[in-house]
């Protein structure tokens, strides 16, 4: 394993939390099972009543490096990480949701990355997870494959996709970030949706260096609770007054290589507001107003034909659809390059899915995007049996079950499924 060079290596994990308790004992354990062990773990929570602070406490108690802020009324995700950034001592500052799970090995990356470019950010791709059906493998990345880091600056993080389109969307990155390069940039506790892009368009724009990973090493999970899991009328009308809050605030009308971009992104946000109002009118049977907005823009008409085409494919987001029964469970092996073939060692049924050696797993996002797809849809078994399994199968948390097929040697802890115990 490559060691980190250099002195002030702490890094501090931030993790807002507000009536979080369904997942946050896997996202804690996710920060404690990581192989860089020079971490400080800050946990602001945010005015919950649903047993969090119970957890929490109980987390401290078990290890000195995790620390709990509390607050009595919510006050939201931005208010809540500002709290914690008041008190990090690290030199470097990660960002962690409650409802999320990293990578065992990704601190160790991620840093070792930053110090070989020299970059005060670095942020890997978030594959997509869940428990309940998702309608296709995604992750934030997008589908393009890529294996070199590469650099971005303010029109990057601004790009949003056309609809319809599965392009990168860079606002919802959880880098590794200097806190030397952060200074005095705090988030944005007015706005109530994509606070995360505000601060990173404004660390970029003060000349903070930003790379790209090709690595998957966060787990996005997608669940009807998250904010990003919804689209609403309201969702949309937010996104449009925190993009014309961002232009008059930082005065983007100055940095002329921005302005198609800002105008891009005015117009997505626009034709997405027209289509959810329609949406709305529709679920309310509002038909003569529906009926208005059609004639009035034929893009809506596109849109209405590629949301049914969708439904027709497979569950979209929030539609309730019965997940696979264990009837019908799925078993995949995992063989890697030190692996060996399942059918020697008995296990013939089920599928065989070569993996990357874990120094060469970069530009495989499709890949666990793919496997945790399979796992939101029915019951999924994973087995493996050398190191590059081991680091494949924790990409995979909706799993109900990981099983080993022999003894393996690995810097990683063994993962485990939804029903391992």
């Amino acid at each position: 394993m490559q060691e980190l060079a250099g002195q002030g290596r702490l890094i501090s994990i931030i993790m807002a939390n507000h009536q979080g308790a369904r997942y946050l004992r896997a996202a804690l354990a996710s920060v404690r099972a990581q192989t860089y062990d020079d971490w400080e773990l800050i946990v602001a929570d945010d005015g919950s009543s649903d047993g969090s602070v119970e957890i929490l406490q109980d987390a401290a108690a078990q290890d000195a490096r995790v620390r709990v802020l509390l607050w009595e009324t919510p006050s939201g995700p931005a208010a809540a990480r500002n709290r914690a950034l008041a008190v990090v001592r690290g030199a470097w500052l990660a960002i962690c949701d409650s409802d999320d799970i990293m990578h065992p090995d990704r601190l160790r990356r991620l840093l070792l990355a930053a110090q070989a470019l020299g970059a005060d950010a670095v942020a890997d791709d978030m594959i997509h997870f869940a428990t309940e059906p998702m309608a296709a493998p995604r992750s934030v990345f997008g589908p393009e494959r890529w294996e070199m880091p590469r650099q971005i600056g303010p029109a990057e993080m601004l790009r949003v996709p056309e609809p319809g389109e599965a392009g990168a969307q860079l606002g919802y990155i959880k880098p590794l970030i200097r806190r030397e390069a952060l200074g005095g940039l705090r988030y944005d506790e007015t706005l109530t949706i994509g606070e995360d892009q505000d601060l990173y368009l404004r660390l970029l724009l003060q000349g903070g260096r930003l790379w790209l990973l090709p690595e998957a090493l966060y787990l996005y999970r997608r669940h009807p609770q998250s904010l990003s899991y919804r689209s609403s009328r309201a969702h949309v009308v937010a996104s449009l007054a925190a993009l014309e809050g961002l232009h008059d605030r930082l005065n983007l009308d100055q940095h002329t290589e921005i302005q198609h971009i800002l105008r891009n992104r005015r117009r997505v946000l626009q034709q997405r507001l027209a289509f959810e109002t329609l949406a709305e009118d529709l679920k309310k049977r509002r038909l003569i107003s529906a009926a208005g907005q059609l004639l009035r823009d034929p893009y809506l008409v596109l849109q209405l034909a590629r949301v049914a085409l969708a439904k027709a494919r497979g569950p979209e987001r929030g539609q309730e659809v019965e997940r696979a029964s264990d009837a019908s469970a799925e078993v995949v092996h995992l063989v890697g390059p030190d692996g060996a073939d399942p059918a020697l060692t008995g296990d013939s049924a089920g599928t065989r899915i070569a993996v990357p050696a874990p120094e060469a797993d970069g530009g495989h996002s499709a890949l666990w995007a793919d496997l945790c797809h399979r796992a939101s849809r029915g019951a999924l078994t994973l087995t493996y049996d050398d190191a590059a399994g081991v680091s494949a199968a924790w990409r995979v948390p909706a799993a109900v079950h990981i099983q080993s097929r022999g003894p393996v040697v690995s810097d990683l802890p063994p993962p485990k499924g939804q029903r391992d115990g």
